[in-house]
């Protein structure tokens, strides 16, 4: 059945590939954000607003849209503490109020999987809690209360994924690919034994828009299936671009220490999540998604897509 969707921060990573994949179904959509798109699609209407203004602006075509994909978002390191509550939690709650008496209106958020900072126990699964290491997952978690707080159970659904990657988005390892690239050591904390996971952004989109047309609601995780090791990552890389790639083994609490020192310095744009639980295992129980819904991408065949923007000359 054809829906009317909403999308917010359209213009983002995840939003663009959103738009691309929805371009091509019978669905109307909305893409919404505050920047212009780095690229356009047909069948789609581009509004170039913020979400307050374009609520203030459009209080009757609301009631409209079937599905609100609220992926808008922004990081700490491409803000101060009250632009990140503003717009993480204030413009959310805008949203959630203006939506909350609509009667055929579902609401996805993109949350984060930065709310369990670092798991006392793995697999993660519904029954983890969330242990917030910094304020932007603070103020993920607190948006996911006020979603509970004003709206139906059956009328949203929260989405908390693993490190996205895909094509031309590298997030944390971008520092270990440079450092391949000059052959120089990477260090690993915990010598890089730690099982973590990702996930495909076509794959997120994918789960997304499988979400939405089905009004799965509740809590869900994104993240590919096979998760394995850092270091096995690493070393299928090396296989990949046929080079040996050496590494040291680093102490957590080092790592973590000068990760932050260098979060404060300007000098990398990461938040203290990634250093705080990267040296740890992270990843999601497997038979927690939703019914029907498979991966495409495996962890493997995700870094290495991922890789791939970086060593292009030797895939």
């Amino acid at each position: 059945m054809s829906q009317n969707i909403l999308i917010t921060g359209s213009s983002g990573f995840l939003g663009l590939k959103l738009c691309s994949i929805l371009s091509k179904s019978s669905h109307k959509i909305t893409a919404l954000d505050i920047r212009q798109p780095e690229e356009k699609f047909e069948n789609i209407n581009y509004e170039i607003s913020s979400i307050n203004e374009y609520l203030v602006n459009n209080v009757g075509k609301m009631k409209e849209f079937n599905l609100i994909i609220h992926t808008a978002s922004i990081l700490p390191f491409k803000s101060n503490k009250d632009e990140l509550i503003e717009t993480n939690v204030l413009t959310t709650l805008n949203l959630v109020k203006h939506i909350s008496n609509l009667q055929n209106t579902f609401l996805i958020y993109i949350s984060s999987s930065g709310v369990y900072g670092k798991p006392s126990k793995i697999p993660i699964t519904k029954n983890t809690k969330f242990n917030p290491l910094d304020l932007y997952a603070q103020t993920k978690i607190t948006s996911e209360d006020n979603i509970k707080k004003y709206l139906a159970k059956d009328s949203f659904a929260i989405i908390r994924p693993r490190t996205i990657l895909g094509n031309n988005r590298k997030g944390i390892f971008e520092i270990f690919f440079k450092l391949i690239k000059y052959n120089i050591p990477i260090p690993l904390p915990n010598s890089g034994v730690q099982k973590i996971q990702f996930v495909e952004v076509k794959d997120l989109a994918r789960l997304i828009i499988h979400i939405g047309e089905n009004k799965t609601s509740g809590e869900w995780p994104a993240g590919a299936p096979e998760p394995d090791s850092l270091i096995n990552h690493l070393n299928s890389l090396g296989e990949k671009i046929d080079k040996k790639i050496t590494t040291f083994n680093v102490n957590p609490k080092l790592f973590y220490f000068l990760g932050v020192l260098l979060i404060k310095l300007r000098i990398i744009n990461f938040t203290k999540w990634h250093f705080g639980s990267f040296p740890y295992d992270f990843y999601f129980d497997s038979k927690w998604k939703p019914v029907e819904f498979e991966y495409q991408s495996s962890c493997e065949e995700t870094f290495l897509k991922s890789a791939q923007t970086f060593f292009s000359n030797k895939f």
